[in-house]
């Protein structure tokens, strides 16, 4: 058994091993209390923004779908009139300077690959910086609104929105904290936020129902054929939900003939890659594929996705975006 499957065991499955854990989660507990006291009762000190500040954000370990989220509400900002910019922590990435802003030209390894996808299918400004308040302290200067990649746990920038994205499917796990369970922070937290979207299950009293919709499968090499259906493949998924992907191709209609394993925001061995599409076409995740592309694959592919999420959702969120900049003083819209 690999230690990712025993992981899985514990967390969302009935493995007595994560009571041998629960006293690491008490300590764990204790601390996170402990610093959020600090920073409520003002003794450590928290970032106030002069703009809007939406935090996107999960109380789960790995990827609940945060990243579509980002990119829907981004584009809905700006269609408004809005000049968006995005923050994110840049988990793995090795820029030259921090704060540091993605363009173009960046490479996925210099400012990771969600930023990079961000920019990309948006156009916002993106800046990465592990310190996100000198992130938005630089944005605020020609920005409207800023929209933080997760950091809903970085209590050391104040946020006037708050948006918990949850796998609607696995939801909390065993509801545990971390690491007998896969929690940050304990599900009384789900009731505090502003908004809670449940990605790909069934909504529960209060949550925003959120699908994902696939905007078809995209060859990496723009001169190269396109992939027909019920192809057998080889699948890419360096995501923190993987199974999530095997079952969308699935659903495509192609057949998963072997699956390259590496880990969330991973980047597999290019030259293994190239010998793995001579055999079977190679399809990847949209979050992967900034970070291949470029680099001489011929016979691959990528899925790109965008969340669908209801019309009230985004008429909400503006709502209250409003009233903060009111109340900060910008200018209205």
């Amino acid at each position: 058994m690999s230690l990712e499957s025993w992981v899985k065991g514990i967390w969302f499955g009935n493995s007595g091993w994560k009571y041998c854990l629960l006293p690491f989660s008490g300590l764990y507990a204790a601390v996170t209390c402990v610093r959020r006291f600090l920073y409520r009762r003002g003794i450590a000190g928290s970032y106030r923004s002069s703009i809007p500040v939406v935090v996107v954000g999960n109380i789960m370990v790995g990827g609940n779908g945060k990243t579509p989220v980002v990119v829907a509400i981004a584009d809905f900002l700006q269609k408004q009139g809005y000049r968006v910019a995005v923050v994110s922590r840049g988990y793995k990435a090795h820029p030259p300077v921090y704060p540091y802003e993605v363009t173009a030209e960046s490479q996925a390894s210099c400012s990771g690959d969600e930023p990079k996808l961000i920019m990309k299918r948006t156009g916002a400004r993106m800046i990465i910086d592990p310190v996100r308040s000198r992130a938005v302290a630089l944005a605020e200067k020609d920005c409207d609104v800023v929209i933080t990649d997760d950091g809903l746990q970085h209590y050391a920038l104040q946020r006037d929105v708050e948006i918990i994205v949850m796998d609607g499917i696995r939801r909390t796990g065993n509801g545990h904290l971390f690491p007998a369970g896969p929690l940050r922070e304990g599900e009384w937290r789900l009731k505090t936020a502003d908004f809670l979207i449940n990605n790909g299950g069934v909504p529960e009293n209060g949550e925003i129902s959120m699908t994902l919709s696939v905007d078809g499968v995209v060859p990496l090499d723009e001169t190269a054929k396109q992939l027909p259906g019920k192809a057998e493949i080889t699948a890419l998924a360096g995501i923190g939900s993987p199974d999530r992907f095997y079952a969308t191709l699935e659903k495509l209609g192609y057949r998963i003939m072997k699956k390259v394993e590496i880990g969330d925001h991973e980047m597999a061995d290019i030259n293994e890659l190239l010998k793995a599409e001579k055999e079977y076409p190679l399809v990847m995740t949209e979050k992967d594929y900034v970070k291949y592309a470029g680099q001489g694959l011929v016979n691959s592919y990528y899925v790109p996705v965008s969340a669908e999420l209801p019309e009230n959702f985004f008429t909400e969120l503006l709502s209250k975006i409003r009233k903060v900049s009111e109340g900060k003083g910008s200018s209205d819209r």
